[in-house]
């Protein structure tokens, strides 16, 4: 398990797969990196992403609304998003914001052996992707990732409603700010 502060994600493409390994807590902060990664995956004809959860401790909505829309976006495709070697916490996490009807979720004890030997069991083949985006970015992360959120389950639309205008006030204000700049 990770140590709390080593928050990380690791990621490659072979083939037609996306692979990701996150340690810690997937959060907002590494939202927009998993999502550039993903989608730049998919646009190069990545047909499956396979995150592997080992490793994490818990996730944020705008992680798991970042999971999501790469969910719809490989779906559009023809592919698939597996979530693999879930402790029970965490695919309780994906079942409760609808998710988990989004991808294919495997608790670590019955996560398929094909899926688990796509990830090598180190840091070998992998890359740490940067998650410190600016502000910009991240809050335009998480307005997408909270809109898909309440696009994929109805129940989510009231849950995060004050989130969405919190976040879009703070955009707005952001945008204006750089305007002001010289």
């Amino acid at each position: 398990m990770a140590e709390p502060g080593t928050d990380h994600l690791q990621v490659a493409l072979r083939e037609t797969d996306a692979l990701a390994r996150l340690a810690g807590r997937g959060s907002f902060k590494m939202g927009p990196a998993l999502k550039e990664f993903g989608v730049a995956a998919i646009e190069q004809g990545a047909r499956r992403m396979i995150l592997d959860l080992h490793d994490c401790q818990g996730m944020d909505s705008t992680f798991m609304g970042v999971l999501a829309g790469l969910a719809v976006r490989l779906r559009q495709r023809g592919g698939e998003l597996h979530v693999i070697r879930l402790s029970p916490k965490t695919r309780q996490l994906l079942a409760t914001l609808g998710i988990d009807q989004l991808v294919r979720a495997y608790l670590d004890a019955k996560t398929p052996d094909e899926l688990r030997r796509r990830l090598p069991e180190d840091e070998n083949g992998l890359r740490r992707l940067e998650t410190a985006p600016d502000r910009l970015r991240a809050t335009e992360t998480m307005i997408e990732a909270h809109e898909t959120l309440t696009q994929v389950d109805d129940a989510n639309r009231p849950r995060f409603k004050d989130v969405l205008a919190f976040l879009r006030e703070d955009l707005k204000r952001q945008r204006d700010r750089l305007e002001e700049t010289p």
